[in-house]
């Protein structure tokens, strides 16, 4: 009998959290717990689980405030079914979610990975859009030139792995912020294996302001640094993947370029934000970083249009649009 283990990273994550425990709860395949990784939380997450009184449900406590790589990677250290997957407080299941993930098994008992298809849900719950659709088998090359070639939506959660796959691999890789440490666990796991989807929608990923990525643009050092961490990780992996390789050659370059771009373009909300021009060292990082992840590309970081427009905002009397013109993009990003 397959069973599975649902992990749940939280930290104050009312009133989101209800809706995501509910919806693991209501699991039509009825062989599964709810292990939940609590982060000091203040606000009524870990009462109202307590209220439940469900015997599925294992709350873990953190004994001090945890960052948010620590406290995922909580995931490895706790005992868990078979299959795990880690899902965040503010994302939702399906109720048929588990029960077509072990249908897939069955079908593709070789594989390593397993996913469905999905939806970007606003803070209201209402439909964003459906995720970009993925192969019903996919390789680790395939993987990666869809991301790389920006072919993929992207999130940490509901895939599903087998719980020793998972620690045998080091759990999710402590990249900063976890940036990019969802895609290096695939890789990882499916390096020598494959990934399965099964092409139903039966998982709601939540988009909304208070997401660090809509919200704010002071991550653009995590990003950077993230950026730096994976490309580590796809010099290594790289190595002994063969196709993954002829992909990384093609594509990798103009990947780090796309995102060290988007981290410079934080950067100067963010300057705009506190009403000055970005600094000449703010710049100057980001160049080194991008030259050290993307020879190839090394000074080319305003030879984009978009980069360019909102650089010359910032450098002109009329930096105060900038954040207006943000909030507006992120608005639109979120509303369905």
């Amino acid at each position: 009998m397959i069973r599975f283990s649902v992990l749940l990273p939280v930290r104050n994550g009312w009133p989101y959290v209800k809706e995501c425990v509910e919806s693991i709860l209501t699991q039509t395949y009825p062989h599964f717990d709810l292990i939940v990784l609590d982060n000091q939380s203040n606000d009524n997450t870990v009462e109202w689980l307590k209220s439940l009184d469900d015997k599925r449900i294992q709350i873990f406590t953190s004994s001090s405030s945890l960052p948010i790589v620590e406290s995922w990677a909580r995931a490895k250290d706790v005992s868990k079914q078979e299959f795990m997957t880690l899902i965040g407080h503010d994302d939702r299941f399906d109720p048929d979610f588990l029960g077509r993930i072990k249908a897939l098994i069955e079908r593709h008992p070789r594989s390593a990975l397993y996913q469905t298809g999905a939806r970007l849900i606003n803070s209201e719950g209402d439909k964003i859009r459906s995720c970009i659709a993925v192969p019903e088998v996919e390789t680790a090359a395939e993987y990666l030139e869809a991301r790389f070639t920006f072919n993929r939506d992207t999130f940490g959660t509901g895939f599903v792995m087998r719980s020793a796959d998972y620690d045998r691999v080091g759990g999710i890789p402590g990249f900063e912020k976890l940036f990019f440490a969802d895609d290096a666990l695939w890789l990882s796991l499916i390096g020598a294996s494959s990934k399965a989807c099964d092409p139903g929608e039966l998982f709601s990923v939540r988009v909304h302001p208070k997401s660090e990525s809509a919200s704010m643009p002071s991550v653009w050092t995590s990003i950077v640094t993230g950026l730096g961490q994976f490309s580590n990780f796809l010099t290594t992996f790289v190595q002994t993947n063969a196709a993954a390789r002829k992909v990384y050659l093609v594509h990798g370059a103009d990947f780090m370029l796309t995102y060290h771009r988007n981290a410079c373009i934080f950067a100067l909300v963010e300057a705009s934000e506190a009403g000055r021009r970005i600094d000449s060292t703010t710049v100057e990082r980001i160049e080194a970083a991008l030259a050290q992840t993307a020879p190839s590309r090394a000074g080319q970081l305003f030879k984009s249009p978009r980069v360019a427009a909102v650089a010359a905002l910032n450098a002109s009397p009329l930096r105060f649009a900038v954040p207006m013109l943000w909030h507006l993009y992120t608005r639109r990003k979120t509303r369905s």
